[in-house]
């Protein structure tokens, strides 16, 4: 009998102290709350809105329109911290438990789109495009969700739930956004590559502030762009060239080709 008691208290105690390991390992395992702000390199332009990824997890979320961020951590963790048209910063999580903050600023990223010359497979504004694609595909690849959830539907047609609250969500507008966000530098990354100042330049003879009133006062858009082979391209600037010799004031309409 007493062996019998002394193999249950001995088993009582392994079990106790299992349950104390499991619980410091539970606490020392518990995720950290990782937030800040995100600005420009000035810290004076809020960047809205920037993606935030943990690229040990995949966990992943946006700035709010304060710039302000909040995620989910471990303790050696990297967190990787973009927005469109900046460079990217990343830091790994130096905390065990609780709350860390990083505020982080953004530096421009600078064009090297500078010729429309195709070199290789692939030109510089594709590389680009394709770069930017890379960066931003576990947001660009999430399918926006609609009014209807379709996952509830039963059999025959009814069980639809309509669910404005899903899509009006922060999270559903912020994607929404930051889709807009993404076409919309693509689009002017486009223009940039194919009306950059030194090809202007190249066909115009202009340059300094010339170059500058010139291009603010003629520059296709991105649907002309797409329209035109650089042959028409030279003729449309050509013609806008003429006449800004002759007259800076008289602005020719965008389809005046002659």
């Amino acid at each position: 009998m007493q062996s019998t008691r002394l193999f249950l208290f001995f088993a009582l105690a392994c079990l106790l102290a299992g349950g104390i390991t499991n619980t410091a390992h539970a606490q020392f395992e518990s995720p950290v709350l990782v937030r800040g702000q995100i600005t420009d390199e000035s810290g004076k332009l809020v960047l809205y809105p920037a993606t935030i990824r943990n690229k040990t997890t995949g966990a992943r979320t946006f700035s709010d329109n304060g710039g302000y961020y909040r995620i989910n951590a471990n303790m050696g963790d990297e967190i990787l911290i973009s927005f469109i048209g900046y460079v990217p910063d990343s830091f790994k999580v130096r905390n065990t438990a609780g709350t860390e903050v990083h505020d982080v600023r953004l530096k421009l990223r600078e064009s090297f789109l500078q010729e429309v010359e195709v070199s290789g497979k692939w030109n510089p504004y594709q590389l680009d495009s394709i770069a930017r694609y890379e960066e931003f595909k576990p947001w660009l690849e999430t399918r926006n969700r609609t009014l209807v959830d379709t996952s509830k539907r039963s059999t025959g047609g009814f069980g639809l739930v309509f669910s404005p609250f899903t899509r009006g969500s922060r999270k559903e507008k912020d994607l929404r956004k930051f889709k807009k966000l993404f076409d919309e530098h693509e689009k002017q990354a486009y223009v940039d590559y194919r009306y950059s100042k030194s090809f202007v330049s190249r066909v115009t003879g202009l340059g300094g502030d010339s170059l500058l009133r010139f291009t603010q006062k003629y520059t296709p858009t991105y649907e002309m762009l797409r329209g035109m082979n650089n042959e028409t391209l030279i003729f449309w600037i050509s013609v806008r060239a003429k006449q800004w010799r002759k007259d800076p004031n008289v602005t020719l309409k965008p389809d005046v080709l002659q």
